[in-house]
């Protein structure tokens, strides 16, 4: 794969702003999956989620690149990880929090960030000890959300941005070891993780 297009892969389909997207994608082709949201509300929901999962996130690793904390936004380095990794998994629990108490959102929105932020937070903890694959932990949990809304809703409209998603997570994992930024060990067990753990909680739980 050309360096090029490994760069806009990874930074397209960032892990931060995967769950903008599938907030939209659910909306247009599942939209019964995420009452109460209408039409006139989507555009501020999506917006929302936006700034709670990516900018304020991108802002707070900003924060540490420039306080010095971190050598990189991009976050090579496995040690320096951790603590994005635990603040970011700390803002998707929040938003988690707003959709259910504050918000009133659909038990699937809930599920889905909830199960994001575990799935952070164990890649925070696992990166103590081994450089994990975020981008692949995010890529394959879409399609595993999507996998698992496709079986537990017969007769949905999933099809295309199912097959989009496992599309994109197989491109996206090659592009992270042609940048040579992961081995396949740290993307194949990212991809494993994140497939599993959301497959799992929509399973299981909605």
């Amino acid at each position: 794969m050309p360096r090029i297009l490994a760069n806009l892969l990874s930074y397209v389909f960032h892990p931060l702003v995967l769950a903008t997207y599938l907030v939209v994608v659910l909306f247009f082709y599942a939209p019964t999956l995420l009452q109460p949201i209408s039409a006139d509300s989507i555009l501020a929901v999506a917006i929302m989620v936006f700034l709670l999962t990516f900018f304020i996130p991108l802002l707070s690793v900003a924060m540490l690149k420039v306080t010095k904390s971190i050598s990189s936004i991009k976050l090579e380095n496995r040690q320096e990880r951790i603590m994005p990794f635990i603040f970011i998994a700390v803002y998707y629990g929040l938003t988690t929090y707003l959709f259910t108490y504050k918000l009133r959102m659909s038990d699937v929105l809930i599920v889905i960030f909830a199960c994001i932020a575990v799935v952070i937070l164990i890649v925070a903890l696992i990166s103590t000890k081994y450089k994990i694959s975020a981008h692949a932990a995010g890529s394959w949990g879409i399609a595993g959300f999507l996998l698992a809304l496709n079986f537990k809703l017969p007769g949905n409209e999933l099809l295309i941005p199912l097959t989009a998603s496992f599309i994109i997570a197989g491109a996206i994992s090659s592009a992270r070891l042609a940048l040579n930024t992961h081995s396949p060990g740290e993307v194949s067990s990212g991809a494993v993780l994140g497939f599993i753990l959301s497959f799992g909680a929509i399973y299981i739980f909605t």
